[in-house]
């Protein structure tokens, strides 16, 4: 276990840090090599939104229903040719849509996902989230995702909600969105996933965080993981990749001079990405060794 210094003495040397070898991005989408490839990107919050879904005609109605069982049968041209169909029909075929999303089908959720990956806007935002309160585990899974991507302050409440769901990976998804606007009692949830879970919700870290790139959410991380043990500090260095700012980089140091290997590795990681490498998620202990050690020489 290694002991991060407080940070105040810290960052009261941080005028004596060298240059970035290039900008630590502040905003935006990171290094499309950092982390496995995921579903779109963050998308902001608008200013317009939709406080109900538009009507449908009855015959749109059936329409929808019917495109929708085209995605039970074994036909990739037949679901290509729905899923289009359906986003023309628009924003009135969603709710009919949603209702149609099951527990047990995983296979068809997958094609009426696509369909809300295209439909669904940050001004769907006020309708998701009431759709969200629906008992449909699956359903909400997948409203949280979305919804956690599109860093709007108004769906806070709703986002603290959700962050004591039952189903933990929904539970992970409001809390990620809870830490990417910046609420700091987010942060022990989404180490504590993101621990275990690398692999699976990496990706779509990567794309959310980095709207709260700051000093204080880079602090909030290095204060929980300064006296942890190194399985957190692991996690918590892979959430400073795109939480940290320049001023942080005196404290990677005291990381990339761990003696755990494994934290090691993780810091070197961490400072690939914050220069615009992407990360080497099998790195040798050897190779940790030395990628630390020239990392420190450039810091």
């Amino acid at each position: 276990m290694i002991h991060c210094p407080p940070l105040a003495p810290l960052l009261a040397l941080l005028l004596h840090v060298l240059p970035l070898p290039c900008e630590i991005r502040a905003q935006g989408t990171p290094n499309p090599e950092a982390a496995p490839k995921a579903q779109g990107k963050p998308e902001p919050a608008t200013a317009t939104k939709l406080a109900e879904w538009p009507a449908l005609k009855e015959t749109d109605k059936e329409r929808v229903l019917s495109l929708a069982g085209q995605f039970r049968k074994d036909n990739p041209k037949l679901h290509e040719e729905a899923k289009q169909q359906l986003i023309a029909l628009g924003d009135g075929a969603m709710p009919l849509l949603l209702q149609q999303v099951s527990d047990k089908d995983e296979a068809f959720n997958a094609h009426l996902f696509s369909v809300f990956d295209e439909a669904l806007k940050p001004a769907h935002a006020a309708l998701m989230a009431r759709e969200s309160k629906k008992p449909r585990v699956e359903l909400r899974r997948y409203l949280f995702m979305r919804m956690c991507r599109f860093v709007d302050p108004e769906l806070v409440p709703v986002l603290k909600a959700a962050s004591k769901d039952k189903d933990e990976p929904t539970a992970f998804y409001a809390s990620l969105g809870m830490l990417a606007l910046k609420e700091r009692e987010a942060v022990p949830a989404v180490i504590a996933y993101t621990k275990t879970k690398w692999k699976e919700v990496g990706a779509i870290t990567a794309e959310v965080l980095p709207a709260a790139r700051s000093m204080d959410a880079g602090n909030w991380v290095f204060e929980a993981i300064a006296k942890a043990p190194p399985a957190d500090q692991m996690a918590g260095l892979r959430l400073v990749r795109y939480l940290a700012v320049k001023e942080h980089l005196l404290i990677m140091r005291t990381y990339l001079k761990a003696t755990d290997h494994a934290v090691k590795k993780e810091a070197v990681n961490t400072m690939r990405v914050l220069h615009g490498e992407a990360p080497i998620e099998n790195l040798t202990v050897f190779d940790a060794i030395q990628m630390a050690e020239e990392w420190l020489k450039k810091t």
